[in-house]
């Protein structure tokens, strides 16, 4: 393999990255090409490693860098996206078998946690916030009936309700926060298994 076909390769690998940032990740190895030499072309390339191996880690630490420059968004499309970027970071990173099935199983597990945790924190706000619907329409009911606990279940209903309100900010940057820190514990384990791979696991 020589130069033009090692970058060329990159290049293709790097496809789901945004045009401009493929462009600078190759002026970059370009450079570094250029600096080592045209008789140095074959060590670089064994320096480097295979394109795969490069363009895993330009891909994962592009959704990292992307992360932390937003960290103030509020955007969940941006956080999923860094997700997914070091999620196939990892899969297509040249890995031994073992390895890969390590860092799959991980992946997986985590994934099943995380999503555990934030179906709960969902349930539980839609729980609080539709139990006090219900308890101001089983107020009004009995009204009728019997006035003082229809008040009760009013008031209670009316508290309830205006908790569930209260607490869906809270709930929604609660899962935001989730999805970042997910992203920056995916992002370190795609950094360890990099680094067992290159002590030779």
């Amino acid at each position: 393999m020589n130069r033009a076909s090692y970058l060329k390769k990159l290049r293709g690998k790097l496809q789901r990255l945004p045009a401009h940032e493929i462009d600078a990740a190759l002026a970059y190895y370009e450079e570094y090409f250029d600096e080592a030499g045209e008789e140095n072309e074959q060590r670089v390339i064994q320096q480097l490693g295979s394109p795969s191996h490069v363009a895993s880690q330009i891909m994962a630490d592009y959704a990292l860098k992307d992360l932390e420059s937003t960290s103030n968004s509020t955007s969940t499309k941006k956080n999923m996206s860094a997700i997914w970027l070091i999620i196939l970071a990892i899969i297509t990173a040249p890995l031994s078998l073992p390895l890969l099935v390590v860092a799959i199983a991980l992946i997986f597990s985590f994934g099943a946690v995380i999503f555990s945790v934030i179906i709960a924190i969902t349930a539980t706000m839609l729980g609080i916030f539709f139990g006090g619907i219900v308890a101001l329409i089983s107020g009004f009911f009995i009204l009728t009936q019997h006035w003082q606990t229809a008040l009760l279940f009013m008031g209670v209903g009316f508290i309830v309700t205006g908790l569930g309100i209260l607490l869906f900010p809270i709930v929604a940057r609660l899962i935001k926060t989730i999805v970042v820190v997910c992203v920056e514990a995916l992002g370190k384990l795609f950094h360890k298994i990099m680094k067992k791979r290159k002590e030779g696991y």
